[in-house]
């Protein structure tokens, strides 16, 4: 279901949510929380709403909360489990693979409530009891050891965001630059410079950057938005941001 945009910045159509709810027969959720590609954080208050429009309706839910440690400076994650401490249809999806750069090591924490449910997962999927011991330990050593480094993680990032805001609104001020309250992705519309359905991806890979967007990545409304991976040196996201700058003026 598309978010409402304003100005740049995400929100839930609860008016909709209930319609939808209300009219279709829907019996499973799936919340991304912090979200991707918005880094939206949603607040205690509409995380409250979407729990009561979840009893009201009976439905199972996955929380996605993978992105839940990459978050801004003095930011605090709020997990629907703690909005719904007592729902037994909760599943929550966690990893420090994200946070710790760890993909390929494979590895998540699937948390599901109900019993049933549980024993049935366990049953029909092949990994458990199968995980690679050094995924394991990495994971171990990242949830327990990891603290310091990703405190400096955190920090740098929050300046990489900031020096992409001030670099765009400069070069092009047209755009509505909001800075994600987590996740390392800068979501991105450029809808002011480029005509509908631009492929975002082939433009600027011709110009030397590797991206994401587009409706060929998420659904059907990231017409021309992009999403930019700022887990790297600053140095190079400038390199990318002047070739992007070029490309756009260049149309």
């Amino acid at each position: 279901m598309p978010l409402l945009n304003t100005e740049g910045y995400f929100s839930i159509d609860f008016k909709e949510l209930e319609h939808i709810l209300t009219t279709q027969s829907i019996k499973l959720f799936i919340l991304c929380n912090p979200h991707n590609p918005t880094g939206r954080m949603w607040t205690n208050k509409e995380l409250t709403k979407l729990a009561e429009l979840i009893e009201k309706h009976d439905l199972w839910v996955i929380s996605d909360e993978i992105h839940c440690d990459l978050i801004r400076q003095n930011k605090k994650h709020i997990p629907l489990g703690k909005i719904m401490p007592h729902y037994n249809k909760l599943i929550t999806c966690m990893s420090a693979s994200k946070t710790f750069n760890m993909a390929g090591l494979m590895l998540s924490n699937i948390i599901i409530r109900n019993a049933e449910l549980r024993k049935e997962f366990i049953a029909r999927d092949k990994t458990i009891n199968f995980i690679n011991p050094l995924s394991y330990e990495a994971h171990k050593a990242a949830y327990e050891h990891g603290k310091p480094w990703l405190d400096e993680l955190k920090a740098y990032l929050d300046e990489n965001f900031a020096f992409v805001k001030n670099f765009l609104n400069s070069e092009l001020p047209k755009l509505k630059i909001t800075i994600p309250e987590s996740t390392y992705l800068a979501w991105v519309d450029l809808n002011p410079y480029l005509p509908p359905n631009t492929d975002v991806s082939a433009l600027f890979a011709n110009a030397g950057v590797l991206l994401e967007g587009g409706d060929g990545l998420f659904v059907d409304n990231a017409d021309n938005f992009i999403r930019l991976n700022l887990a790297m040196p600053r140095s190079i996201i400038q390199e990318g941001l002047k070739r992007i700058v070029a490309t756009i003026n260049n149309q």
